[in-house]
């Protein structure tokens, strides 16, 4: 079940993540927030919408062995 979920929905996870960096960039700017949670955040909203848009092929991703 979770295989299929992932496997229709996955190059959608990016936008989960974009939705959370919003909130940390709100959270920096008007309230106590730290820039590198912000930061952290931004990597990974783009890394997610590079895998799941196919930009970043197994061959250029360095995470994969």
């Amino acid at each position: 079940m979770i295989k299929n979920f992932l496997a229709k929905y996955g190059r959608h996870f990016w936008i989960i993540s974009l939705f959370v960096t919003i909130f940390a960039t709100h959270d920096f700017l008007y309230d106590e927030g730290d820039f590198f949670s912000v930061l952290m955040l931004g990597g990974l909203t783009y890394y997610f919408f590079l895998k799941g848009t196919g930009r970043l092929l197994e061959e250029d991703d360095p995470f994969v062995q």
